[in-house]
């Protein structure tokens, strides 16, 4: 009788989220039918003078919209995301569920290009290469740009003899789509890292064939 019970505890025990990996994949699993979360982060916040044994965890989370951008999730999202963790969760845990920031940008670069080569056609390849870099699939909350992987990619591509600069401008106000927030990309700028806010945050493109723009230099 006693391996029996244990038996079952066991298997309850199993369909809970223990870890914050664990709360991660569960939100990320959660039916399609109740919304869809398009990113997530999770951090332990540090609480001075913490008294009580129930363990707050902190879930950023962001949806998108029919245009495939990312966007806020909506009140009803997170009541539901909210809903469908509550039968996973271990006792002690205590979950936030909070909106992450966005943070849209823009790029220019300038290159110089090898003779015999049309300029527009390699500005156009250049472009491409940085539109597939920044796909919001390959991007995470609290990502940094690392500025020389860029120099890097528009390198290899054809007909580039060199990267002379590339310039990130900050793309912010609802009127024109973009996110409502404003960001200082200069000064989030150490040793050649954008690095994000200390809130939870992702960098976007939003626009990728308007916010990514290249010129030819000479040499």
């Amino acid at each position: 009788e006693q391996i029996r019970q244990n038996t079952l505890m066991q298997i309850a025990a199993q369909q809970r989220t223990v870890t914050l990996d664990d709360y991660k994949v569960r939100a990320m699993s959660m039916p399609s039918d109740f919304g869809t979360i398009a990113k997530l982060y999770m951090e332990k916040p540090t609480l001075d003078n913490q008294t009580t044994t129930v363990e707050t965890l902190c879930m950023y989370i962001l949806s998108q919209n029919g245009a495939g951008n990312l966007s806020v999730p909506t009140e009803t999202l997170k009541k539901n995301l909210r809903t469908y963790l509550s039968q996973y969760k271990m006792i002690g845990d205590s979950i936030e569920i909070k909106d992450a920031y966005i943070i849209n940008i823009g790029i220019d670069f300038e290159i110089v290009v090898l003779p015999n080569f049309i300029n527009s056609q390699v500005i156009l390849s250049c472009i491409t290469s940085l539109q597939e870099y920044f796909n919001k699939d390959n991007w995470q909350i609290n990502q940094p740009i690392l500025i020389q992987d860029l120099f890097v990619l528009l390198d290899r591509v054809e007909g580039v003899q060199t990267v002379k600069d590339i310039k990130f401008t900050n793309k912010a106000g609802t009127s024109q789509g973009y996110s409502q927030y404003g960001y200082d990309i200069e000064g989030a700028t150490l040793n050649g890292v954008i690095y994000p806010s200390l809130d939870p945050s992702i960098f976007e493109i939003k626009y990728l064939n308007e916010d990514i723009k290249g010129k030819v230099v000479p040499l």
